[in-house]
């Protein structure tokens, strides 16, 4: 087998690799393979001038090339809040389990039970809106403020 298609080859293998493994880094060993198999083309190079020529292009490419086009292959990234959202905010529920601050309750809202925490007690049985929520905490207010 030619040299030129055995580092094609492996510059295909390590592209195949990359798009199993996270990290960005394995498909520039392919294109080091590929410019390896472009040099060997053109000049007849010892197995050791083929690693050489393997491991440089492999490296230059990997140090000026990653952060450019890492931003292609990956695409662009925001930052999202984390917390979990059930339902928009203009949301009611009932409160199982007395809040009264700085302690928290529990309140029914979405389906399932959260815990609560408010400015002012609030009672078991009042239904509440739900003003704030934060990961698994809901910030709440009695609904009859609202009508006021």
């Amino acid at each position: 087998m030619s040299p030129v298609l055995l580092w094609f080859l492996v510059g295909i293998a390590f592209f195949v690799v990359e798009l199993a493994l996270p990290g960005f880094i394995i498909f520039f060993f392919g294109l080091g393979a590929w410019c390896t198999a472009l040099v060997v083309y053109f000049f007849d190079l010892s197995l050791s001038g083929q690693l050489m020529v393997f491991l440089a292009a492999a490296l230059v490419t990997l140090f000026l090339l990653r952060s450019r086009l890492r931003g292609v292959f990956t695409g662009d990234s925001q930052q999202e809040d984390d917390s979990i959202s059930v339902e928009p905010l203009a949301t009611t529920g009932v409160v199982i389990e007395d809040i009264l601050p700085p302690a928290r309750g529990r309140v029914k809202y979405g389906g399932s039970y959260w815990q609560a925490e408010a400015k002012q007690p609030i009672s078991a049985g009042t239904t509440v809106k739900i003003v704030e929520q934060k990961d698994l905490l809901v910030n709440v207010r009695p609904a009859e403020e609202e009508k006021n």
